[in-house]
């Protein structure tokens, strides 16, 4: 997986940025955001929703953004030097090696005040396991949004989406998630119900 996303970085904006932007706003916008909350972004990919973001929690928020390949995160400090950005962290590691620990021993304290999964659970592997080990990564009030895919049947489309994404589309991400949160729903649907964007409070 960490292979093909690193040969194919280099075009993933050209193939993707448009599809998802819509969706990304969204997000973004039923997370209702402040200025200075501090940010996770589980597979942050080539940074997409950077500018978003930071539009929404200005110079004194913070993000902390994960990606097991390290020719995504590549892509995603060039935006970031572009734009020239100071209060974003880039950080190279399978998600699944995440906790406070983690963290600290970076100097990054936790107690996130948002936890973002933008196509991250339909393809990290032991997604249970890092779901739930994001979530316990929120302060008391914390709030986690979701915009991933999330197919009933396994067919052609399906198949063709794992392919091309590596990713697991039947897993049942949104029955779990609910299950980790006080209160989670899923808000929107796109493109033949395929697609979910969900919000959820600890």
């Amino acid at each position: 997986m960490k292979n093909w996303y690193d040969k194919i970085a280099f075009v993933y904006n050209w193939f993707t940025e448009r599809f998802y932007l819509k969706m990304r706003r969204q997000l973004i916008e039923q997370l209702h955001l402040k200025q200075g909350n501090r940010i996770l972004i589980i597979a942050c990919g080539t940074g997409q929703s950077f500018d978003l973001l930071l539009n929404k929690i200005g110079d004194n928020g913070e993000i902390v953004a994960i990606d097991y390949s390290a020719g995504m995160l590549k892509q995603a400090q060039k935006r970031i030097d572009k734009h020239k950005w100071q209060n974003i962290r880039l950080i190279h590691v399978d998600a699944r090696q995440i906790n406070k620990a983690f963290f600290e021993k970076l100097g990054i304290k936790t107690d996130f005040d948002i936890v973002i999964g933008e196509l991250a659970f339909s393809v990290i592997p032991d997604w249970k396991k890092v779901m739930k080990t994001s979530i316990s990564l929120l302060k008391h009030t914390g709030k986690i949004g979701l915009l991933d895919w999330q197919r009933t049947k396994n067919d052609i489309l399906t198949k063709i989406v794992n392919g091309i994404a590596q990713a697991e589309t039947t897993r049942q991400t949104t029955v779990y998630a609910q299950s980790l949160l006080k209160k989670f729903n899923v808000n929107s649907y796109f493109f033949f119900k395929s697609i979910y964007i969900a919000t959820g409070e600890k």
